[in-house]
């Protein structure tokens, strides 16, 4: 007989973090997540199964008070859309995701999930599209890279480049007053839609950019052009990965993204660097560079709950999925 309880407290949802949850990516780190609740503040809700033998499984859960609705700890909602990708989840051998997610509460939300063919089953959804190259594939070398792309697309990036790195062109690294560089941007392109618009969400960034220097993981890149800030991106390193978090680019420097793009494969490449992860976000420029793209998953109980619920502010950022079981998920 399986039981599900809720563990509410907070040094208790720590413990079970670290016992069960054994950290592939930066973000699953407790502390890192630790950054974001800090200013958060929503309840966490770690859900376990308990069987005869013990705990079957555990899925940490965070109950965002005002929409009402469980997301994956820390709750770091914004526009109805959680940040942070490939939450893990504990299941115990031989018990199934599809068996865990089926004890979830009402109203749960869960995005970004990245789930094997292996275990898919009708209820996950496609979600959206993750961005990562593999340099090993490519033996580490950009020559190897290059040959995804046409010659002539290829010329022209490497002649944009040139344009910017022929003038006094400077690279720093982790000049943390460029964190405002960043936040700056962001509010300026996307206005009220950036996460960076609210301060929780800010100074939760700059906590973990905080965290990872403190910890030696910070990658933060800034570019100059003749003294003039461009382009910044954050990013960390943890173990085999290269994840690139953050970034904003100056619009007075059109085309300064691919300088910055290329530095961090070319680093990733230099270091033998298994895996850089450029997340999520429909950016038209990941597809055009020939990442790898990995589909992650979302699961809502009761399926498509949004689209009733919460003002209808979810069916309006995701109208793709109003109704829609998408083709993408095999059948068990």
């Amino acid at each position: 007989m399986i039981n599900s309880i809720f563990v509410r407290d907070l040094e208790e949802c720590k413990r079970l973090w670290e016992t069960f949850l054994k950290p592939q990516n930066i973000s699953d780190m407790w502390d890192f997540r630790a950054c974001f609740h800090r200013h958060l503040k929503h309840e966490p809700n770690f859900m376990l199964l308990e069987d005869a033998k013990g705990i079957a499984a555990m899925l940490p859960l965070s109950y965002v008070d005002d929409l009402d609705a469980f997301f994956f700890f820390p709750g770091e909602v914004w526009h109805n859309k959680t940040w942070i990708e490939r939450t893990p989840v504990y299941l115990r051998e031989s018990f199934e995701l599809e068996d865990l997610l089926s004890y979830c509460p009402p109203r749960t939300y869960l995005r970004y999930m990245s789930v094997p063919d292996t275990a898919l089953f009708p209820g996950l959804h496609v979600d959206e599209i993750g961005y990562v190259l593999y340099p090993q594939a490519l033996d580490f070398d950009v020559t190897v890279y290059s040959k995804r792309f046409s010659n002539k697309k290829f010329k022209n990036i490497v002649n944009t480049i040139k344009g910017f790195t022929d003038s006094e062109c400077t690279f720093h690294i982790n000049r943390l007053r460029d964190f405002q560089f960043i936040v700056d941007m962001s509010i300026r392109h996307f206005g009220a839609d950036s996460y960076l618009y609210d301060n929780r969400f800010r100074e939760g960034f700059r906590d973990i950019m905080f965290f990872l220097l403190k910890n030696g993981m910070l990658r933060m890149v800034s570019l100059d052009i003749r003294g003039k800030t461009a382009a910044v991106d954050l990013g960390a390193l943890y173990g085999d990965c290269y994840t690139v978090f953050l970034g904003g680019t100056d619009p007075q420097f059109p085309g300064i993204a691919k300088v910055i793009n290329m530095h961090h494969i070319e680093f990733a490449c230099e270091h033998r660097i298994s895996k850089v992860d450029f997340l999520c976000g429909d950016f038209h420029w990941k597809k055009l560079w020939h990442m790898d793209a990995e589909p992650l998953y979302m699961f809502m109980n009761p399926e498509n709950w949004f689209n009733e619920n919460i003002d209808h502010k979810i069916a309006d950022v995701f109208p793709e999925f109003t109704g829609i079981n998408q083709n993408a998920v095999l059948q068990g």
